[in-house]
C-alpha cells in the first residue's frame, strides 16, 4: 500500500500479525516516513544523558483505514533512569516515553502532535501535551480506561481506570525543523515538552538517536522480558483521547496502590462536592 503524506509517497510494510492494538486497526512500517517526522530531542539541561543517553527511538505506524487516520507512534527508550523530583523518587531500570504524530490519510496533512509530558503530583507527575488546530490553549483533567488484557497485558478483564492532565495547545506554537517537531527533555524522569520558543543552537544539546521498529519482538521484550519496570503503556488505541495511556504492570505494586488510592480519593471528592 502506498500513501501520500505531506506531498510525498511512502510504501507501507504491514505487520503480518497485528500486536497489542484494537482489532479494527493495522500496524505497518515505513522507515523513511518515520524518519522524516521523528521528533528532534533537545537536552539543554542534560537530564537525558545521565546516567545514560537514550538507547534508541522505536516506532510503529498505526492505521485506522475506515476513518482514514494514521498515527506514527514513537517510544524513546532509556536503559536506566536515576531521578528524585519534587519529593517523587523515580529511579528505576528501563524508561519509556511516548510521542505521537497524527495525520489525515485523505488529505495527507498532519493533524496533531502528542507528547508525554509533565503533570501534577496527583497524576504521578505525568501529563499530556496535545498540539492541534485549536485557536486557544486549554487545560483539563481527563479520565480514561485502558484496553483489556487482550490488547494491553496489564489491563485486566475490563481495562483499568486512570486519569491525567491534558494541555491542548495551538500547533502553530510548536517549533519544527523541516517536518520534525522539537521536543525538550524537561527533567530527570524524562518528561517532555514541545519547544515553543527558540533556543540557541549552543544550548540545545541535540541528541543523536537511532531509529528502530516497535515490532512484536521488541514489545514482548518490554512487556514480559524486563524483570524490573516492565512496559506500562497501552498503545492499543492511540486515536482515543488522551492518546497516551498508562497503567503500571502488576509487579509495580506500589504504583498500582498509589493510583488506586488516588482514584478512590478522586471518586469520593466528586461524590460529596
Amino acid at each position: 500500500m502506498i500513501i501520500n503524506i505531506e506531498s510525498k509517497d511512502y510504501e507501507l510494510e504491514f505487520e503480518p500479525e497485528n500486536s497489542y492494538i484494537r482489532d479494527d486497526l493495522r500496524v505497518a512500517y515505513s522507515d523513511d516516513l518515520a524518519f522524516n517526522f521523528m521528533p528532534i530531542l533537545l537536552d539543554p539541561q542534560e537530564f537525558g544523558i545521565n546516567p545514560f543517553p537514550p538507547d534508541f527511538l522505536a516506532y510503529r505506524l498505526i492505521l485506522d483505514l475506515k476513518e482514514q487516520k494514521l498515527c506514527i507512534l514513537y517510544e524513546v527508550y532509556w536503559r536506566r533512569q536515576e531521578c528524585s523530583w519534587q519529593g517523587m523518587y523515580k529511579t528505576h531500570d528501563h524508561d519509556y516515553e511516548q510521542i505521537q504524530v497524527h495525520f489525515n490519510l485523505q488529505t495527507g496533512k498532519r493533524q496533531k502532535v502528542v507528547i508525554s509530558s509533565v503533570g501534577p503530583v496527583a497524576n504521578a507527575g505525568h501529563g499530556v501535551e496535545i498540539f492541534s488546530n485549536i485557536s486557544k490553549a486549554e487545560c483539563r483533567t481527563m479520565e480514561y480506561k485502558t484496553s483489556s488484557k487482550k490488547y494491553f497485558p496489564w489491563g485486566g478483564t475490563h481495562g483499568e481506570e486512570n486519569k491525567t492532565q491534558v494541555r491542548e495547545i495551538p500547533i502553530n506554537k510548536l517549533l519544527f525543523e523541516q517536518k520534525r517537531p522539537f521536543v525538550i527533555i524537561l527533567n530527570c524522569y524524562h518528561a517532555f515538552v514541545g519547544m515553543k520558543k527558540q533556543i540557541s543552537k549552543e544550548k540545545q544539546n541535540k541528541l543523536d538517536i537511532k531509529l528502530e521498529r516497535l515490532d512484536r519482538t521488541l514489545l514482548d521484550k518490554w512487556y514480559y522480558g524486563h524483570s524490573t519496570n516492565k512496559f506500562g503503556h497501552d498503545i492499543s488505541k492511540p486515536f482515543e483521547e488522551p492518546y497516551v495511556m498508562y497503567y503500571p504492570p502488576p509487579e509495580d505494586w506500589l504504583s498500582r496502590f498509589v493510583y488506586e488510592l488516588l482514584w478512590i480519593i478522586h471518586f469520593l471528592k466528586n461524590k460529596f462536592t
